[in-house]
C-alpha cells in the first residue's frame, strides 16, 4: 500500500540524489546509471511509493495552470520546462500566462485560469503585498515558484534569497571589495527584498565601516544605464551585487561606458548561469539556482494535493532548495 505522506522529494533526499534523477527512473525518460537506479528503486521500495502512474479522477480537470512574473527570462524558460515535463508524465496539461511584471495583468491571469477550471495553480507573484483576491478566496491549491506573497497559506519552492545575499556579499568582501553595492528591482519583489536584506546584514558584519547602498530599479527603466553609472560614481564601488542577470547585462553595458573595467576596477556577482555569461572576456561569479527541480518540486507538490485534497495543510510551507557557485574571480 502506498505511503501517501511520502513525496518526491523525499525519495531523492534518502538517495542522497536529485528529484530529478528520481522522476527519470520512475518514469525511464532518461538514462540513469545501473548503481544509481538500483538505488533508487530500493527506496522507493523501502518508502512503498507507488511507481505507477495514478489517474486523474474523472471528473476531475487534468488542467494546471502556471503563471509567471517574465516569460522571458531563462530562469522562467527553465521552471516552466521542468513543471510541463513532469506534468505531462503524469496525465496533465499546463495552461501558461505570462504577466509581464504588470499587477494588473497578473490578477485577470489568474481570475483566467480559475474561470478556466484548472485543478491547481502555480504562480511566481510579482508585487509580495497585493494578493490577487480571487486567489486567496479560491478552493483549489496553489504553489508558489521564486516569489510568494507575504502572508500566505500555501507551498513555496525556491531558494534562500536572504543567504545568497548574504554569502554573495561575503564573497566580494573576500576578494578584496571594500565598498559594495547592491542592485535589485524594488522591494515589492521578494527575490530582491530577501537578497538585498542578506547583503546588508553582511555589510554590517564584515564591512562595517561601509554603510550599504542600495540601488532599487523599476523593470523596463529606459534610463536604467544613467541611474547605475551615477550610483557606481556617486559611491566609488569596487563591488556589486546584481540582483537579477538582467540587471547584470545592464550593468555590464554602463560599466564599458564609463571605461572601468571587470574585475580589475570593479567586480561581479549575480544570479543565474546566463548563456551570454559564456562569451565575456572578463569573469563574473554566479549564484545558481537548481531551476529544474525547483519546477519539479513545486509540480510534484501540487499533483499530490489535486490527487489528494489531505495533503493541502493551509499552512504556509516554505521549501529551500540547495543553491550552487560559479566562482570565477
Amino acid at each position: 500500500m502506498q505511503n501517501k505522506s511520502v513525496r518526491l522529494e523525499d525519495v531523492a533526499q534518502k538517495a542522497g540524489v536529485s528529484i530529478t534523477t528520481v522522476s527519470h527512473v520512475i518514469n525511464k525518460t532518461r538514462y540513469v546509471k545501473q548503481e544509481t537506479r538500483e538505488l533508487v528503486l530500493k527506496i522507493l521500495e523501502e518508502m512503498n511509493y507507488d511507481t505507477s502512474k495514478p489517474k486523474v479522477r474523472q471528473k476531475a480537470s487534468k488542467l494546471i495552470g502556471v503563471v509567471v512574473a517574465d516569460i522571458t527570462e531563462d530562469y522562467y524558460i527553465s521552471v516552466v520546462k521542468a513543471i510541463e515535463t513532469y506534468a505531462t508524465e503524469q496525465g496533465f496539461s499546463i495552461l501558461l500566462c505570462d504577466s509581464e511584471d504588470d499587477v494588473e495583468k497578473e490578477r485577470r491571469n489568474v481570475k483566467a485560469m480559475l474561470d478556466r477550471d484548472v485543478s491547481g495553480l502555480i504562480i511566481s507573484p510579482i508585487n509580495c503585498d497585493k494578493y490577487p483576491k480571487d486567489l486567496k478566496d479560491t478552493a483549489i491549491p496553489v504553489v508558489f515558484i521564486d516569489r510568494k506573497y507575504s502572508k500566505h497559506d500555501n507551498v513555496f519552492v525556491g531558494i534562500n534569497n536572504l543567504e545568497s545575499g548574504y554569502f554573495g556579499a561575503k564573497y566580494l568582501a573576500s576578494k578584496g571589495c571594500e565598498a559594495i553595492g547592491f542592485i535589485g528591482y524594488p522591494a515589492t519583489v521578494y527575490t530582491t527584498h530577501q537578497r538585498e536584506i542578506g547583503y546588508r546584514e553582511c555589510l554590517h558584519e564584515c564591512v562595517p565601516d561601509f554603510e550599504p547602498k542600495v540601488l532599487s530599479l523599476n523593470y523596463h527603466q529606459e534610463d536604467s544605464n544613467k541611474l547605475i553609472r551615477e550610483f557606481v560614481e556617486s559611491f566609488h564601488l569596487d563591488g556589486v551585487i546584481c540582483g537579477t542577470s538582467d540587471i547584470c547585462y545592464q550593468m555590464i553595458g554602463s560599466l564599458e561606458e564609463m571605461g572601468i573595467k571587470i574585475p580589475d576596477k570593479m567586480k561581479i556577482v549575480t544570479y543565474d548561469d546566463n548563456k551570454w555569461l559564456d562569451y565575456l572576456k572578463f569573469p563574473i561569479s554566479v549564484i545558481t539556482q537548481p531551476t529544474t527541480e525547483i519546477g519539479f518540486t513545486a509540480i510534484d507538490s501540487l499533483v499530490r494535493m489535486v490527487r489528494n485534497p489531505e495533503e493541502r495543510k493551509k499552512v504556509a510551507t516554505d521549501i529551500f532548495l540547495e543553491t550552487g557557485f560559479i566562482d570565477r574571480l
